[in-house]
């Protein structure tokens, strides 16, 4: 690989983490109703190296936004867990809502996440997702929303299509939101206003939409041949933006990933959760066990990607209500593309079965043993059909 477009496929998936770091940084100020926590001062910047095997696999890095205005009451304001797998060039992301409601690791109670970095910085942050996902994390990135800004613009701004005007005043914090509808070329200001906005119907299930479109759009940017040219100052930009444990000879080692990156092989994922009000406090209230499904389908089993090519039909076989939409959403949250809900042709199935063309036998067959169903095969349909029965078990 010629060594500009090295350094340009690693400074692509470095700035396309940071970038999905940085959107939701400034959020702290008009989303925090709850102040008063001790402010943590920042870690001083340690270097670790990746050990070698480490490369061959895997490399899971949380990614924190920091509001850097907060003099007092420091709390993490974006959360992400990034999984890079470095034998097959996929990248998955989860997103952890900040208002998510965890213990921490160093204490009983119940809190927001976010409060984990007021707490006790990076090291208590890791160590509650690493105990809340059962996962284990090599690294972090840690920027502010400065970085952010700084960033877009060295990249020249990202162009992207604005579907509805976005409008929000909040005199309070000085926040002022007023971007047109319409195909614009935003700069690192209103970029930031279009990641931070929330809207009263959706609130951050549609701010996480915004981000994924921007993400999408920063990075047709960055695949844009005329970025070489800005490559020197995305640079510096990069490197003052961003603070991180990886040396610079693991992250030229990382370029790796990206000898043929693209967007399709990026895939992010908000952490399964339903909204939710305890004691007064609203959370984001962790489903265990979609939870389990998907770190385990995205970062372990590493099938994910895989899921994402069949397509699936959920269809009631049982009578039981709900029962089909239940399994449509386990299936949903490990990669598969379910294209519909529906009741099958009678209600007395006792044993799950997946109907199957010939051509998807081979692909189906993990998915028939996860529900412990029968695989049967039909060639006259062309989209996978499982009918659930009576006796359906998740292994």
């Amino acid at each position: 690989m010629p060594r500009k477009n090295r350094w340009t496929s690693y400074f692509l998936v470095v700035v396309a983490i940071l970038l999905i770091g940085g959107v939701n940084l400034v959020t702290f100020h008009y989303l925090d109703w709850e102040r008063g926590l001790n402010n943590i001062e920042d870690e001083d910047k340690t270097e670790v190296g990746i050990d070698a095997e480490e490369l061959e696999e895997r490399i899971n890095i949380l990614v924190l936004g920091i509001d850097a205005e907060a003099d007092e009451n420091k709390r993490s304001d974006t959360l992400l867990l990034v999984s890079l797998d470095l034998t097959t060039n996929e990248v998955g992301v989860i997103s952890i809502p900040r208002d998510t409601r965890v213990k921490l690791a160093d204490r009983d109670s119940y809190h927001k996440i976010n409060a984990a970095y007021a707490y006790g910085g990076v090291d208590l942050t890791r160590q509650t997702v690493e105990e809340f996902l059962d996962i284990s994390i090599d690294h972090y990135l840690k920027a502010d929303y400065q970085g952010f800004i700084d960033v877009v613009d060295a990249l020249g701004g990202v162009e992207l299509d604005i579907e509805e005007d976005l409008y929000y005043v909040d005199r309070a914090d000085d926040l002022y939101i007023d971007l047109k509808a319409g195909t614009r070329k935003l700069d690192g200001e209103d970029a930031l206003k279009y990641v931070r906005f929330r809207d009263s119907q959706l609130g951050d299930i549609g701010r996480v939409q915004r981000q994924q479109e921007f993400l999408r759009a920063t990075v047709d940017q960055l695949l844009n041949p005329q970025t070489i040219f800005r490559l020197p100052g995305l640079i510096r930009e990069v490197n003052d933006a961003v603070m991180t444990d990886l040396k610079l000879t693991d992250k030229m080692q990382l370029t790796g990933i990206a000898n043929q990156f693209s967007l399709e092989q990026v895939q992010m994922e908000l952490l399964p959760g339903i909204p939710d009000y305890i004691s007064g406090i609203s959370y984001w209230v962790p489903l265990e066990r979609e939870i389990e499904l998907l770190v385990d389908a995205m970062f372990n089993k590493r099938n994910y990607f895989n899921n994402q090519e069949l397509d699936l039909v959920i269809m009631n076989g049982n009578g039981e209500v709900g029962r089909a939409q239940k399994v449509a959403e386990l299936l949903s949250v490990q990669g598969y593309n379910i294209q519909g809900v529906r009741n099958a042709d009678r209600f007395d199935y006792s044993q799950t079965a997946i109907l199957s063309p010939n051509k998807e036998v081979e692909e189906i067959e993990e998915l028939a043993n996860y529900l412990d169903g029968e695989l049967l095969v039909e060639d006259e349909i062309s989209t996978v059909k499982v009918i659930v029965g009576k006796s359906t078990n998740f292994h």
